[in-house]
């Protein structure tokens, strides 16, 4: 053991101690206990390595609570959020209602489609039938906002950036890339009927697979999409020939904002 009065000085006064996350240590709560240096070096080793598992079990159990806190908060917005849903929907039913009996209306529909979950929506007994089984809003009332919302808002996008997002078009569904190129081919220059589809010879801007950004929709360089009906072709395929027909028509986006498929859609809201 080492001369306690060199211990002393190396120490100063030991009567008071600070040790982080530890208040009023005083020199009574050290154990007089003889230990060598090399076994009070492991136990202190040992200690500190279990004041780390402590401590991330702590935070681990903090972060736990506090997820289940927001999702409880989450929880009860959302809940919030379809009574208000519903009281409107009552609101509109009984002002409907209202308006049949006032105004002599002969019949009426309403749809809401809200941000997240089902539509709802209802009509008068003398269309109901007509309202769901031919009309379907529940079915399709999202689909028309999907695409109304996808043509305009990337056609925005596409002429304040200057660029297509190509990932946004591999979102589409299929069935929607195809009605957009079947519209949008209809108003290059030169015309798309000028080249039969039999013939086999596409239009110039039909992409070559030579294009720059053709390598960056993930198409192999110098292989042309088959020319063929926009429905006919492959999703990928769909992407490189509308991304091609875009670029062709732009900067001039009111052309394509003026095409009847979009004038149409805008129409049906």
């Amino acid at each position: 053991m080492g001369n306690p009065s060199i211990l002393t000085e190396d120490l100063g006064d030991t009567s008071d101690f600070e040790v982080d996350g530890v208040e009023n240590l005083t020199e009574n709560d050290v154990s007089d206990e003889e230990i060598d240096a090399e076994e009070l070096a492991r136990r202190m080793w040992k200690d500190k390595i279990k004041l780390k598992r402590i401590k991330e079990r702590q935070q681990k159990l903090a972060l736990q609570q506090a997820a289940l806190e927001e999702s409880k908060t989450k929880k009860m917005s959302e809940q919030a959020l379809r009574k208000k849903t519903a009281r409107v929907q009552d609101g509109i039913l009984r002002y409907m209602l209202k308006l049949m009996e006032v105004c002599n209306a002969r019949g009426f529909v309403y749809g809401i489609i809200p941000h997240k979950g089902k539509p709802v929506s209802g009509a008068s007994d003398n269309i109901r039938a007509w309202w769901k089984e031919k009309v379907r809003f529940d079915v399709n009332g999202p689909v028309a906002i999907a695409k109304y919302e996808v043509k305009n808002s990337m056609l925005v996008d596409a002429k304040r950036r200057g660029v297509l997002n190509q990932h946004s078009l591999m979102d589409l569904q299929d069935a929607t890339l195809g009605s957009l190129l079947s519209s949008l081919m209809q108003h290059c220059s030169p015309q798309q009927r000028k080249y039969p589809l039999d013939k086999g010879v596409p239009p110039p801007w039909w992409p070559s697979g030579n294009e720059d950004w053709w390598i960056s929709l993930g198409l192999p360089m110098g292989i042309s999409p088959p020319y063929r009906k926009p429905h006919d072709l492959k999703k990928v395929w769909k992407v490189g020939v509308l991304t091609g027909v875009i670029k062709h028509m732009a900067p001039n986006f009111d052309k394509i904002r003026n095409c009847k498929f979009l004038y149409r859609s805008l129409a049906n809201r």
